[in-house]
């Protein structure tokens, strides 16, 4: 294939396998794709302390954009951005989940391994097991026009500041790389991949991904359980 920089991976349902594991089989394709001298990293709709634990599969001098682009990581050390929601609108989106019975969550800015969760919010999520109402909520929040509206799964909603996403976060860090984003590769399977497969040079879905995220894509690769990162890295490769 063409030569591609940067190999850009989502975690849930992409890099990891239903168990949430790393399988061996992608953990080597990472590593010969680094030694052919290709960055990976990953874009995540996971916080850094979630997140974190994989982190290890890559270089540490990878970049890492995490909670679909709200926080860039230049490295693992180094905060390039972090593009916040208000407090008002956390508020606002909680009581809107609160009325409808809805589960939520908030991820917030990670600050130091002491105190891993800041004051600042970075992400709202909600989940509801009927479809029909999380879609419905889905469609209310996105018709504000106030916020980046996304799901990683199709029961969920993922709430971050106005053009926010992955694909932002990316061509942020791609910027001090000298990579264009003709040579990034994305490989993702949810809604809150889209913009960053459409975005990429290559935009890759997996199996697993809805009918919508494939027909978005350039290249359908396997599934999570099927090492559908490692078969696509070694596709590339060749």
């Amino acid at each position: 294939m063409r030569n591609y920089k940067l190999i850009a991976l989502d975690l849930d349902g992409t890099l990891l396998n239903d168990e949430r594991e790393i399988s061996e089989q992608n953990l080597h394709w990472i590593k010969k794709a680094e030694e052919a001298g290709l960055v990976v990293s990953f874009a995540t709709g996971r916080g850094r302390p979630s997140s974190e634990p994989y982190w290890g599969a890559v270089l540490p001098t990878s970049p890492m954009i995490i909670s679909n682009g709200a926080e860039v990581w230049k490295n693992h050390e180094q905060l390039l951005s972090r593009n916040v929601l208000s407090s008002d609108d956390v508020r606002r989106l909680i009581a809107l989940a609160e009325k409808h019975g809805v589960r939520y969550w908030v991820i917030k800015s990670f600050v130091d391994e002491a105190t891993p969760e800041g004051d600042e919010f970075l992400k709202v999520g909600m989940y509801h097991s009927d479809l029909a109402t999380i879609s419905s909520l889905r469609d209310l929040v996105a018709s504000w026009g106030e916020f980046e509206v996304s799901a990683s799964a199709p029961n969920n909603i993922e709430i971050n500041r106005k053009g926010i996403n992955k694909a932002t976060g990316l061509d942020e860090a791609i910027g001090l790389l000298d990579i264009k984003p003709h040579e990034v590769v994305a490989i993702g399977d949810g809604f809150n991949d889209l913009a960053m497969i459409q975005w990429a040079g290559l935009g890759v879905a997996m199996r697993n991904a809805p009918e919508i995220i494939k027909e978005a894509a350039d290249y359908v690769t396997g599934s999570n359980d099927e090492h559908g990162v490692a078969r696509m890295i070694q596709l590339i490769l060749e």
